[in-house]
């Protein structure tokens, strides 16, 4: 098997993990957006909005493990056998 074929295989199954499940890229970015935000109020010193940010960092990765299981199942039960 070539190499470029493999890559190109590679490609179509991370492009249809994405259209099969998109708001767990949703939430990957929520979560990364107030990482950030997280970080940068840290970094200006202003400790309870960095305290904030983490837990609702916390929380959005929570939501996104959720939103991962979730499409996992919902995919694995409706799947034709």
């Amino acid at each position: 098997m070539s190499q470029k074929y493999e890559q190109d295989e590679l490609h179509d199954d991370m492009f249809k993990e994405r259209r099969r499940n998109p708001l767990v890229l949703v939430g990957a970015a929520a979560t990364a957006g107030v990482l950030c935000a997280g970080l940068l109020a840290f970094k200006q010193g202003n400790s309870d909005m960095s305290q904030r940010m983490m837990r609702a960092r916390v929380a959005f990765q929570a939501i996104t493990v959720g939103l991962m299981a979730g499409s996992a199942g919902l995919y694995t039960f409706t799947q034709p056998k």
